[in-house]
């Protein structure tokens, strides 16, 4: 079995302190439920948390369930049913309604973590996460369960600082979700930086990272074709083939990226932005931001630098 030990769940009382972190955890558990089990839950849970597949329920936070052996199934408002096998996350989201139980047959082993913050709340809002993609087939991965029985450890454990250390856990529990479920297309890589351990062509990605971690500096295809090193000519066919755009076309992205950033969070002058971003010259940032942004770098700052 895949779980910690013997079944176990707590719930967490929650402070000000703890919510004031930005992530914070109501409760986790792990569960093993038999084939030919007669109820599910096992045990009963808080009123909050309690339900059954005839009712379902909604709850006012998040919460993460990872089966890792049986199947089952899982139903919202947003997913419709949908049948769960072994190597399953489903996430649910707060006041979206849902339902979810193993099979009769199988029974199945899961883990669950329940949160809340703000720091999901960005996550669900820049898309990350979505009620309407809630069923997420990662594989059973060492990388999800590792945080998931450090999480359950610590509960057990109560060690000093205990609410923010699950927290982290957690967000390492989500991290790797997105990357056993996520490898990023082409089309992110177009939209700025990305992992490049998904980039099948090692060189490519070798010059993609050099390029991200460059770009404080003008850095040319030339200077890259050396440091790799490999020809200009070689360079840039693969780069293209694996990407579908030239490398000058990559660090045109990544100086805009750092530019956008700087030009937003700062008060640099156009001039040091230009120079902080790797752009040649304040007139070629401004080409630039002209024919990608349709602005300049000016008017690009009054519209999004906050305060």
């Amino acid at each position: 079995m895949a779980h910690v030990g013997e079944d176990y769940f707590r719930y967490v009382p929650i402070r000000q302190r703890d919510i004031d972190w930005g992530l914070y955890v109501t409760g986790a558990g792990c569960t093993s439920m038999p084939p030919g089990y007669q109820s599910y839950p096992l045990v009963p849970h808080p009123r909050t948390y309690d339900f059954s597949w005839k009712t379902g329920r909604t709850l006012p936070e998040y919460q993460a369930i990872y089966v890792t052996e049986g199947r089952g199934e899982f139903e919202s408002t947003p997913t419709g049913r949908v049948e769960i096998g072994a190597g399953t996350v489903f996430l649910l989201f707060p006041k979206v309604w849902h339902r979810y139980r193993p099979s009769p047959q199988t029974g199945w082993d899961e883990h669950w973590v329940s949160f809340a913050g703000d720091q999901m709340d960005r996550l669900v809002a820049r898309g990350f996460f979505s009620p309407e993609h809630a069923v997420l087939i990662t594989g059973v991965a060492e990388a999800i369960l590792a945080p998931f029985r450090s999480l359950l450890e610590r509960l057990r454990g109560e060690v000093t600082g205990f609410p923010h250390l699950i927290a982290a856990d957690t967000t390492e529990i989500l991290a790797a979700i997105l990357a056993a479920v996520h490898p990023e297309s082409a089309e992110l890589v177009g939209k700025g930086p990305r992992d490049v351990a998904t980039v099948e062509d090692r060189l490519v990605a070798d010059a993609l990272r050099l390029i991200w971690e460059q770009s404080q500096r003008a850095v040319t295809v030339g200077e890259l074709s050396r440091q790799l090193p490999v020809t200009r000519r070689s360079l840039e066919r693969r780069f293209r083939e694996a990407l579908g755009h030239t490398i000058h076309e990559e660090i045109t992205r990544c100086r805009l990226e750092r530019a956008r950033r700087l030009l937003a969070k700062t008060d640099l002058s156009v001039k040091e932005v230009a120079a902080a971003a790797g752009f040649p010259s304040p007139d070629n940032m401004g080409r630039v931001f002209r024919r990608l942004e349709g602005t300049s770098p000016q008017a690009y700052r009054r519209q999004h630098q906050s305060g």
